[in-house]
């Protein structure tokens, strides 16, 4: 497995995944020619990617699809009723093929099997991915308050995670936000802060080392400081994580 953080934050959020002969987006969050231009610097080709896999419908992950879908070259959408039917109709309508998923449910993409599970995020029907090929695994976990503990055993043990540590909870209570979105960001529908995603990967980083692109972290409640000092607090042995920090820069290609 190639992949590639296109962006990640509450300005948009986008992933390029390379698999065998497979070329996949998840999200679309940022616009069309944002996507181009980071597709041109990976030395990617945008109209090779034929499909997409949605988590949820909120704009910084679906910004981008209307100028995708009538631009890009993609064939097949995967995503949860629920997440369709809060699309804008327009756009909904635009998608060539639609694969509806439901949480706690499998499927196959070519080559590549993928599992689903349920976000707690308030959105219409989130779901998160786990993504397997040959023996390697990938889990992607954004925007959820919480994960549910029946689903500790199947996220464990991946090659690579993208899940986010989006907030240090003080800086975000003494943030200028307003306290009805302070409240929902550390509620259980909102986001994961530092501690908390620290917490769950000290959990599910078990019988070999991983990679872990912290995702959609806070530009005003946040800092790599931060995340770097719950990592110490919460792992048993940080040493076992290779750590790399998303954002709208995007990363350069991981592979695994």
């Amino acid at each position: 497995m190639e992949v590639f953080v296109l962006a990640s934050g509450s300005k948009g959020n986008m992933t390029y995944l390379k698999v065998g002969n497979l070329n996949i987006f998840i999200d679309a969050g940022i616009s069309f020619n944002k996507v181009k231009s980071k597709m041109n610097d990976y030395d990617e080709n945008l109209y090779d990617v034929k499909t997409l896999l949605i988590t949820h419908e909120h704009h910084d992950h679906t910004m981008g699809l209307k100028q995708l879908l009538k631009n890009g070259h993609i064939e097949d959408v995967y995503l949860t009723k629920g997440t369709y039917n809060a699309l804008d109709k327009e756009i909904a309508l635009m998608i060539e093929n639609v694969h509806f998923v439901e949480t706690d449910s499998t499927f196959s993409i070519g080559e590549l099997e993928v599992e689903t599970f349920m976000l707690s995020h308030d959105a219409a029907e989130p779901i998160g991915y786990v993504l397997k090929h040959d023996d390697k695994k990938m889990v992607v976990l954004t925007d959820s308050g919480y994960v549910d503990q029946s689903y500790h055993d199947m996220l464990c043990n991946a090659d690579l995670y993208i899940l986010e540590a989006n907030h240090h909870p003080t800086k975000l209570m003494q943030s200028a936000r307003p306290f009805l979105l302070k409240k929902r960001i550390l509620s259980e529908k909102g986001h994961l802060s530092n501690d908390d995603a620290c917490w769950l990967m000290n959990l599910f980083v078990k019988d070999k080392p991983s990679k872990w692109v912290v995702a959609h972290i806070s530009e005003d409640c946040n800092t790599i400081l931060d995340i770097e000092e719950a990592i110490v607090k919460q792992f048993d042995d940080p040493t076992k994580i290779e750590v790399f920090y998303a954002s709208q820069e995007g990363l350069p290609v991981i592979k695994i």
